[in-house]
């Protein structure tokens, strides 16, 4: 029984053969998505960072510039520890007036930047700003996947958020080269470039607005009778209580938290790397830490869906997790050599490994969680991801500054900093390796459903 009762699959950039509904959100997602991600390009990690470094060096105490430049550029992975907050908040409510509200305040503190002086104060200014946009966006993050639910049929949904990833992620990554050459000109255009991706923003804000929500009434109902969302402060008890009772889940957590600490502790360092050590602009420091991994990422993505399609996660990350152990020895090698093309080559590599991750990031914990608790293993994942993503940078940048105390050298600091992160890497891959083989045919097949 296919033909005419078969689901028509979507097609072309504005999602053709959608019911007319569905259409219709997608549009108006899709515009968001566009204009929305020039204002998240002026917070995001790497873009960020480089600003922070190149901007307030000389101005700033350079052992408090390097914490706050690894503060910032891990924003958005410790900006996840507040996932439980932003369900409660949303619980039981229209979730677009949410989203609105959130996207109207990432808007305000992305425009409030360019009001920040180049001076230690305007520096700690900067770090707040950043650091509230993307805690605002983290918001955004947690509440939308209740919006696809609702507007995408089922086997529409995976394609319409591949659409809006793939427009995000080029968008930030070609507004990150624009941002970056404007700010080679004079670091002031700065001034007008933080007002300018607000401005884009309110498009965003005004588009959303007229965003619907189908069934919302029932929605609402059935969140307002349906078992109560854990309150922030229970978030740990709700991890704690998903590892002890899923070994193997936990064990895939602990190899997860390994490579990503490794990765995590990956961007500081090069931003510092790019300015101390190679006297990088602010164009050359955004290619190689966003555009070049970002520009990969959609392209990769294809690729790495046929594997994670045939594949349980573990199977699929102790292949994946190998193109990370290679990019960040590169990275390293890089440094270490002193070679800026090694650098490029290393990005290029980060971003195919970006390509994996992605996918694995939003299907992975499915593998593990019955059906009843997928969104408990989600909260899980999220939030130990923040956690590390709180602890690697820091603990970067803390032994890079501990090694220059020692007398050693901004090279060979970084250097070791950077060996230890590959070393992260790959002591992770093997962790996924052994727990392929610990889990023996379970970890043969994926057992997800689409949707």
């Amino acid at each position: 029984m296919q033909g005419s009762a078969e689901t028509e699959r979507p097609r072309g950039l504005l999602g053709g053969g959608m019911p007319p509904s569905a259409r219709v959100a997608f549009r108006n997602e899709l515009s968001t998505t566009l204009f929305f991600a020039v204002t998240l390009a002026a917070v995001e990690g790497g873009i960020a960072s480089a600003y922070a470094k190149n901007t307030f060096a000389g101005v700033a105490p350079e052992r408090t510039l390097n914490f706050v430049v690894a503060m910032i550029g891990s924003a958005p992975e410790f900006a996840n520890i507040l996932s439980f907050i932003w369900l409660s908040a949303a619980h039981a409510k229209p979730k677009v007036p949410v989203v609105n509200s959130l996207q109207l305040a990432v808007v305000l503190s992305v425009a409030a930047l360019a009001l920040a002086p180049v001076s230690p104060l305007g520096l700690a200014v900067t770090a707040v700003l950043m650091l509230l946009a993307r805690v605002c966006w983290s918001g955004i993050i947690t509440i939308r996947p209740t919006l696809w639910r609702a507007n995408y049929p089922r086997e529409h949904r995976a394609w319409a958020v591949g659409r809006f990833s793939t427009v995000q992620t080029l968008t930030v990554a070609v507004a990150g080269i624009g941002i970056g050459l404007l700010l080679d000109q004079s670091a002031r255009n700065y001034l007008a470039v933080a007002p300018a991706c607000a401005a884009v923003g309110v498009i965003a804000v005004l588009v959303t607005r007229r965003l619907r929500v189908r069934r919302q009434r029932a929605m609402l109902q059935a969140e307002v009778e349906g078992p109560p969302v854990g309150r922030p402060w229970q978030g740990p008890a709700i991890v704690w209580r998903v590892l002890r009772k899923d070994r193997y889940f936990a064990l895939f957590m602990g190899c997860m938290f390994t490579l990503g600490l490794g990765n995590l502790m990956l961007m500081p360092m090069m931003v510092i790397a790019l300015k101390d050590q190679f006297g990088a602009s602010y164009t050359q420091s955004i290619l190689i830490t966003t555009t070049i991994p970002y520009i990969l990422m959609p392209m990769a993505i294809p690729l790495w869906t046929r594997l994670l399609d045939r594949a349980h996660v573990v199977k699929f990350r102790s292949i994946h997790s190998w193109v990370f152990a290679l990019s960040t020895a590169l990275f390293g090698a890089g440094v270490g050599l002193h070679r800026i093309e090694l650098l490029f080559a290393a990005a290029v590599v980060h971003g195919i490994g970006f390509g994996g991750g992605t996918l694995a990031w939003n299907l992975g914990h499915v593998d593990f969680a019955p059906p009843s608790q997928t969104s408990q293993y989600m909260a899980t994942h999220v939030t130990l991801n923040g956690v590390r993503g709180l602890i690697g940078p820091l603990l970067a940048v803390f032994l890079y500054e501990q090694a220059r105390q020692a007398g050693l050298s901004e090279r060979v600091g970084a250097t070791a900093v950077l060996s230890l992160s590959t070393l992260l890497c790959v002591l992770g891959a093997l962790g996924f390796v052994a727990l392929r083989r610990t889990m023996g045919s379970a970890a043969s097949a994926a057992k997800r459903t689409t949707g």
